[in-house]
């Protein structure tokens, strides 16, 4: 199970294009994510991104990026709320072993640390970070 942010990850500060007033999705980013799925057999992602809540956003998502099993619940607009809708999916999915959160943002849970692979917005996913989510998620 990949939680997938979008803003940050898939797209980076110097990401050009626009989409709906969000940053567009980096085709050499969303590369990079698609190297994941090829290396995890049955992997299934779970958007957890504010893109899952704008209109064609899971579209756009499963289009340029990869499918997407389903999304997280969304929250309140609070702060440091996707930790909480993480868990929350867990907890309505339960029997996930193993899953891996890709996410720019640090507002995760305590224990979802050790399956927390935090990008720089700067520049987003990298392949070196990618490398260490697949081995997380094959071991």
């Amino acid at each position: 199970m990949l939680f997938l942010d979008i803003d940050g990850v898939v797209n980076c500060k110097m990401t050009r294009r626009r989409h709906r007033g969000l940053v567009g999705i980096d085709p050499r980013l969303a590369k990079i994510v698609r190297t994941i799925a090829a290396a995890v057999p049955d992997l299934k992602v779970v958007l957890s991104s504010s893109w899952r809540e704008v209109e064609d956003g899971r579209e756009t998502v499963e289009k340029h990026v990869l499918p997407c099993f389903d999304v997280t619940p969304v929250f309140d607009e609070a702060d440091d709320v996707r930790g909480y809708e993480i868990q929350a999916w867990l907890e309505l999915n339960p029997g996930v072993m193993r899953y891996a959160i890709l996410d720019d943002n640090s507002d995760m849970l305590p224990h979802q640390l050790p399956h927390f692979f935090r990008t720089r917005t700067e520049v987003g996913i990298t392949q070196e970070l990618a490398d260490r989510v697949i081995a997380h998620l094959t071991a």
